[in-house]
């Protein structure tokens, strides 16, 4: 399993150097509303999916890596905060094991933590909900 994030376009990469186990979650927006008699249940739009990605980043090339994956935690801690920075989404890209496409979404980076090891190794946990890019049509549009 691979995740790749980029941004504007692929003008830059990172690939991830391991892919932990990730869980998204698909809410919908649906209400209850009290009738004289009975509930009635309203279903409502879709929400933005939300992800989270807890891991590390490690300071040395370990067996199990992408071999595209960099061994400079900083470089990954620059690129998030860059990207915070930037006010700018994200694209997070997870292939499998036979290179099929699992997700492929726009994020907003909500929350990035990270802590030192002692060896070099960053842990981080990486906080995401799908963005949304909003067209604004013309006449035609």
């Amino acid at each position: 399993m691979e995740i790749v994030f980029s941004i504007n376009n692929n003008a830059e990469i990172m690939v991830m150097p391991a892919a932990p186990e990730f869980e998204i979650a698909e809410a919908q927006g649906n209400d209850t509303f009290q009738g004289l008699t009975v509930n009635i249940r309203m279903i409502g739009n879709k929400e933005l999916r939300t992800m989270s990605l807890s891991s590390f980043f490690p300071s040395k090339r370990y067996p199990w890596m992408s071999p595209y994956a960099d061994v400079n935690p900083q470089a990954y801690i620059d690129f998030f905060k860059s990207i915070k920075t930037q006010r700018i989404p994200a694209r997070i890209v997870i292939s499998d094991n036979n290179d099929r496409e699992v997700l492929n979404m726009a994020v907003s980076i909500d929350n990035f933590t990270y802590k030192y090891r002692k060896n070099g190794d960053v842990d981080y946990t990486l906080d995401m909900t799908e963005y949304v890019f909003v067209r604004v049509g013309g006449i035609n549009g």
